[in-house]
């Protein structure tokens, strides 16, 4: 059996060890040195959601011990799985004849001012930048050019760590002088910084594939980000292009050109464009798979194929990659990722965004690192600080999108919505409201036909069936009027779980019914009257207000 050794099987990554079992090989997976808890942690959370247990292996801190070990399994390929594994797979590859990249094009692979300088050397348009080590030499830098902004970011990093976009020389001096004090992405202490001119346009990313130095397109996504008030660069949603125009033909024709002007052979690799009113421009390579930990079945829901896949043809099945080269881009599907921004250190205790997500006609699936309460977060300044991602997908573009805007309401304006700390409640037992009068209130509304009237404890009442949440099981879909009578029965539920009762409740009306939710039922809410119209709106009711003879309500209509 062919072996096939993957450096780090993480992010996307992850998906070559499945790839690799349906080929009829064995992957086995090379871990670098230097682990932490936190490294630990991450990598088993991703062997915890393989089918298949890769072998694992440890590299060792002396290249030539590494050598010597993978050479005993005789690997047919060695490819990386993340960009901190770039360059030893490829010298791997290299001194053991395996096919791969030209070791001597490192530096254009992983450096991001070598990379431009490539694009120089090339021809093409590319970002002018200097490698500093002082925040004096930076000034003198932007000085010389006439910058009165710029970029500044390590010479290594990935998922934005470390971006500062700076509106003025001294934001320039103060970032350099931030980031020689900390450590890279992979934990290295840094030295050398990149000052760049700062490009504005629209961001996106061309995923490509190489296979013997012929290379095709396999998805174009764009990316929407926000500054933070740190002058970071927050990931905030990303979308698959869907509609070819003429400006992205001219985007994946320069991505295929950069690849060439780095002496890219074999594999994949992760492009970051903008366009801008010059047309495309690079900011960076990264010569791995695609970030995000991006499931292989929604990809290929999405695009008809997945990159780490794509990349095994690129290796392996160099025929069957060029037949492919010849087939047009054509997504299937719309897509949408919806990473959750976190705006302020918090001990999370539940996870009331998975609760919320599963609502939602696209929602695919929801990461967050759910496993353990409470978890503390820090406040979003990169990627890695996300507080997770909510894949959204559909044939209808129109359903992704409103999906995707809902959670962004949600996100902006109602968070504990999203992550709860356990404290938004609290002030409920000082709460002493009365029952609801389900009477009054059919009598408000002029309720007819099929009546559900959920409450705290059973009454009986006529021409309705009456549920409490032990006993909500009982009732079946289909119902005119909803009466969502719970009050008491919130105190002591946690956010989550008062959620999920409520939505388990709305979901007894038929479509075209109404869901009414009183004063004494919406007081027990974390956002009250509000909290009541976003919870209609998420089960995708029309919601409002209504007041008759003084008494308070939130009405949904149904429209499904």
């Amino acid at each position: 059996m062919r072996t096939i050794i993957i450096i780090e099987a993480v992010s996307t990554g992850y998906n070559l060890v499945e790839d690799a079992v349906r080929r009829g090989c064995r992957p086995v997976v090379m871990e670098l040195p230097g682990d932490s808890k936190e490294i630990a942690e991450y990598r088993q959370g991703f062997y915890d959601i393989l089918y298949h247990t890769p072998e694992i292996i440890k590299a060792s801190y002396e290249y030539e011990d590494t050598l010597d070990l993978v050479r005993k399994y005789d690997p047919v390929i060695i490819v990386p799985g993340f960009e901190g594994a770039v360059e030893l797979a490829t010298r791997l590859s290299e001194d053991l004849g395996l096919t791969g990249n030209p070791y001597k094009n490192i530096a254009a692979m992983t450096r991001k001012d070598a990379m431009h300088e490539a694009l120089k050397n090339a021809g093409l348009r590319y970002i002018k930048g200097k490698t500093v080590t002082t925040s004096d030499e930076a000034e003198a830098f932007c000085n010389e050019n006439g910058f009165t902004t710029a970029v500044v970011k390590p010479v290594r990093s990935a998922s934005s760590q470390g971006l500062f976009l700076c509106d003025s020389i001294e934001e320039v001096r103060n970032a350099v002088n931030t980031l020689l004090a900390s450590n890279d992405i992979f934990g290295k202490p840094i030295t050398h910084v990149l000052v760049q001119e700062r490009i504005t346009g629209t961001e996106y990313v061309v995923n490509t594939a190489s296979s013997n130095g012929l290379h095709k397109v396999n998805s174009i996504t764009r990316y929407h980000k926000t500054r933070t008030s740190e002058g970071g660069y927050i990931y905030d949603w990303e979308e698959n292009v869907i509609t070819i125009e003429d400006e992205h033909k001219k985007l994946m024709d320069y991505a295929l050109k950069v690849a060439d002007a780095i002496g890219f052979k074999y594999g994949v690799i992760h492009g970051e464009y903008y366009i801008d009113d010059k047309g495309p421009i690079l900011v960076e390579v990264n010569c791995r798979p695609m970030g995000g930990s991006m499931p292989a079945e929604f990809l290929d829901l999405a695009f008809g194929q997945h990159e780490t896949d794509t990349m095994l043809d690129a290796y392996l099945d160099p025929e069957a990659f060029k037949k492919n080269m010849d087939k047009p881009y054509h997504p299937l599907r719309k897509y949408a990722l919806k990473m959750i921004k976190v705006p302020r250190l918090l001990e999370v205790d539940d996870y009331t965004i998975k609760i919320i997500a599963d609502q939602l006609k696209s929602t695919y699936v929801t990461q967050v690192n759910d496993t353990i309460t409470p978890v503390i977060y820090e406040k979003t300044q990169d990627l890695d600080s996300s507080g997770g991602t909510i894949y959204l997908i559909d044939d209808d573009a129109d359903v992704v999108m409103k999906d995707l805007e809902l959670l962004k309401l949600i996100e902006d304006n109602y968070f504990s919505f999203v992550f709860n700390d356990g404290m938004s409640r609290r002030w409920l037992k000082n709460e002493n409201l009365p029952d609801n009068d389900i009477d009054v209130i059919t009598e408000d509304f002029k309720c007819h036909g099929a009546i559900l009237a959920a409450l705290d404890d059973i009454k009986t009442r006529p021409n309705m069936m009456v549920v409490t949440p032990d006993t909500l099981i009982d009732a079946h879909k289909g119902f005119d009027y909803v009466i969502l009578g719970y009050s008491h029965s919130f105190l002591g539920l946690k956010e989550a779980q008062c959620l999920k009762l409520i939505f388990d409740t709305i979901e007894m009306v038929k479509p075209g019914g109404t869901v009414i939710i009183p004063y004494n039922t919406y007081e027990y809410l974390t956002y009250k009257e509000e909290g009541a119209k976003v919870i209609l709106k998420i089960k995708d009711l029309e919601a409002k207000s209504v007041e008759i003879n003084d008494r308070k309500y939130v009405v949904g209509v149904s429209v499904r």
